[in-house]
């Protein structure tokens, strides 16, 4: 296994304690400046360039670990923003969105969840800040998205890969209908026959909470037909009930997963413990109710569709 270096580790931590520890005194832009600047609170850190540079050149695991970094650097930088609206300090922002768009395909799913999710919090500060919208033609946007749409529109792809990697995909898209102006191409790339082709795709079985927040979206957007809400919403109301009906079988599963990460080596168990401490996705256990997290969030999100359509045909 490839050594993780200890000041990726370290960082993590880092940040994270820096935000419980001291929340409203840290500046997170800061950590977008070059190391070289003086801080006016030194802490343990690696700056956002490096960050990238690991993500660039990093072994697989270092890969891994520089994505969790920078995702937690981006949420609280995304916090800030969201109170104060302060103009983003980045000089160099359109290459960390380059090194971003180009792991979104990435191998590892965790590695190109946690780029699409950071890359969709940059989309976002472009609707605060007029000079990051300025003449950006979000052409490998474009291409995400046209991967996207066409891998959901052929049935042949209505297996695993269908319910697992589209999923970083679905955040830029959902991000770009966010936006104060839709860029046009994505009413050419999301028109009626690739809708429709996705929605014939759905079952009770493969649909997944950034599906489900994807077409929310593209109903906002005004992108949807009558028919095709209607649809959509059969689908999710049958897999709301298959997941009340099998829930409490697939976390046995859950239990038999736990049970051979414990059996791994000491420095593989070692290994797995540190990557889910930093991961987003850490507290999958389950909650009073007998849910997972995964599964609570879905059902979230097909209750925000269920109302976001009672609220187009009030």
């Amino acid at each position: 296994m490839d050594p993780v270096p200890r000041n990726s580790k370290a960082n993590n931590c880092s940040l994270i304690s820096l935000h419980a520890v001291l929340p409203e005194t840290v500046d997170w832009q800061n950590f977008l400046v070059h190391a070289n600047l003086t801080q006016p609170l030194p802490s343990l850190s690696i700056r956002c360039h490096d960050l990238c540079r690991l993500l660039s050149f990093g072994s697989p695991l270092v890969k891994l670990v520089a994505s969790y970094c920078l995702l937690e650097l981006f949420t609280r930088i995304s916090d800030q923003k969201n109170v104060k609206s302060d103009k983003l300090n980045c000089r160099y922002l359109s290459s960390v969105i380059a090194v971003l768009e180009g792991l979104i395909f990435d191998s590892d799913i965790r590695v190109a969840m946690n780029c699409s999710l950071c890359l969709s919090m940059i989309l976002g500060w472009e609707k605060l800040d007029m000079v990051l919208r300025a003449d950006r033609k979000n052409n490998w946007c474009r291409l995400i998205v046209e991967e996207l749409a066409m891998s959901l529109a052929v049935p042949c792809l209505a297996s695993k890969s269908f319910m697992i990697h589209h999923r970083p995909a679905v955040h830029v898209g959902v991000a770009l209908l966010k936006l104060h102006k839709v860029p046009e191409w994505m009413s050419s790339i999301f028109d009626d026959s690739c809708i429709s082709g996705i929605v014939d795709n759905l079952s009770p079985s493969n649909v997944s909470t950034e599906m489900v927040i994807l077409f929310r979206e593209l109903m906002n957007a005004r992108f949807l037909k009558t028919e095709q809400i209607a649809s959509l919403n059969r689908v999710f109301q049958a897999c709301r009930k298959r997941l009340y009906t099998n829930e409490s079988r697939d976390t046995k599963g859950e239990e038999c997963e736990e049970n051979d990460v414990a059996n791994l080596d000491i420095a593989g168990e070692v290994c797995q413990v540190l990557i889910k401490i930093m991961s987003s996705q850490t507290s999958l256990a389950m909650d009073s109710s007998g849910f997972s997290f995964r599964s609570n969030r879905l059902l979230e999100e097909i209750e925000l569709f269920s109302k976001s359509v009672m609220e187009e045909e009030s």
